[in-house]
């Protein structure tokens, strides 16, 4: 699984790079004292695990990842809060949940699991406004972004 999320991640970064070559501005992260921009950004219906959302900066190495089990096929809006639960246990509520996700560094480039926090999603006109304040066991994780999500 680890090896999926890393593929991804990095299939993700490559393509959102050809296609945003001028690096505008549409958010920013910052973990472990390290701000970086926001260049690009997508999502992926991965059936009853998705959707995931990505962020990608500037190095390939610069990404992070939101996932979203059960959540249908588009990017859901709302309030979420960490549950870390097995999602098909009956613990986890898509409506008000998501189940982690990772952020990758040139120090960590297999990713450093979130392990708690909340994203807001909002939907505004025909994109997001996507805040997300999460911990890993490396750090707290606080980002936001404002703009078109491609689907992938």
């Amino acid at each position: 699984m680890l090896m999926l999320i890393v593929l991804f991640v990095f299939a993700s970064c490559k393509k959102n790079r050809e296609n945003n070559e001028d690096g505008a501005k549409a958010g920013s992260y910052t973990y472990q004292g390290k701000t970086v921009n926001i260049t690009g950004a997508d999502y992926r219906d991965v059936g009853e695990d998705g959707p995931w959302i990505f962020f990608n900066g500037p190095s390939y190495s610069d990404a992070v990842q939101l996932r979203f089990p059960r959540a249908g096929a588009d990017i859901p809006t709302g309030d979420f809060v960490y549950n870390g639960a097995v999602y098909t246990n009956g613990g986890y509520k898509p409506l008000t949940n998501f189940n982690g996700g990772m952020v990758t560094t040139e120090a960590s480039i297999l990713g450093d699991a979130i392990k708690g926090g909340s994203v807001k999603i909002k939907k505004e006109g025909d994109g997001f406004a996507i805040s997300f304040d999460v911990t890993t066991a490396n750090g707290p994780l606080k980002g936001s972004f404002t703009g078109t999500l491609a689907k992938k």
